[in-house]
């Protein structure tokens, strides 16, 4: 047998076994659509060698409840699956339900004392975006860079700000405690400043008035290999297609496997249109 033939049954495994540990993780989200919902999601490790993106979807009651985490540095991958797990397993609080940012903040300092407790003098750094739908509202709560946005027509709008320094540089200055000089020189930087499972966490970005939902919106979670990579336009073209979400989700995916861009982050996507 020939090295050429060798090699290619090896990828065509590989891209087989990477096809049902994708089936896999995705397919929990199918009891989650229904009536009322209809979710999709995809992921891809882009040019890293480790997958430290993790995303969940949680129902109490009918209530729904999207994360979708981005670890960061070494551990980042366990950073992110406590941060997911943990925002589930208390979701299942009736105070979840009726007092969302109780239940956002509880989760964020659980998160926190669970990674610290886990990895102890390990790194292990995560962002997270929690969504709860609830009806026709949307809550959100937000540590890190991920996105939060909402599709509607056929404009992607962004619900979430991101704690990274250009936006924490724009609040400062108009609280008056920076000056313009020193704001324009942050502009440009959009490294996070916040994150869960850093000594210096802080605070958590969170709504102050929940949003109105109307039929066929759709709510778009992304990680930031998504929104760094691909052009928010083109992210609005594919969402504007006729297609389920999972189509869409994968669609968006393919878009960031398919970018020139030499160095791509993991990026995910979850998507979940309202009925």
């Amino acid at each position: 047998m020939s090295i050429d033939i060798v090699v290619a049954a090896l990828l065509l495994l590989c891209m087989v076994i990477l096809h049902i540990l994708r089936l896999r993780r995705l397919d929990p989200l199918k009891r989650f659509s229904g009536d009322e919902y209809e979710l999709g999601a995809a992921s891809t490790l882009g040019t890293r060698t480790i997958q430290q993106d993790y995303f969940g979807v949680q129902n109490n009651n009918g209530v729904l409840l999207m994360l979708m985490a981005d670890g960061i540095r070494e551990n980042g991958e366990i950073a992110a699956k406590l941060a997911v797990d943990t925002f589930k397993d208390l979701f299942d609080d009736q105070n979840a339900i009726n007092k969302p940012q109780y239940f956002f903040k509880r989760a964020a300092n659980s998160t926190q004392q669970k990674i610290n407790n886990t990895l102890e003098e390990r790194q292990g750094e995560t962002s997270i975006a929690a969504v709860i739908v609830k009806g026709n509202h949307l809550f959100y709560s937000l540590i890190g860079n991920c996105r939060v946005t909402v599709f509607r027509g056929d404009d992607l709008i962004p619900v979430s700000e991101g704690q990274t320094l250009d936006v924490l540089a724009k609040h400062r200055y108009e609280e008056g405690r920076i000056t313009k000089q020193e704001t324009l020189s942050l502009l440009d930087k959009h490294r996070r400043y916040n994150v869960l499972g850093q000594d210096s966490f802080q605070d958590i970005e969170i709504f102050s008035k929940p949003l109105s939902l109307k039929n066929n919106d759709m709510i778009v979670l992304m990680s930031e290999g998504v929104f760094n990579t691909l052009r928010w336009v083109e992210i609005e073209e594919v969402l504007s297609r006729k297609n389920p979400v999972q189509t869409l989700a994968d669609d968006i995916i393919d878009m960031v496997n398919n970018s020139p861009m030499v160095d791509k982050d993991n990026a995910s996507i979850l998507i979940c249109r309202r009925k």
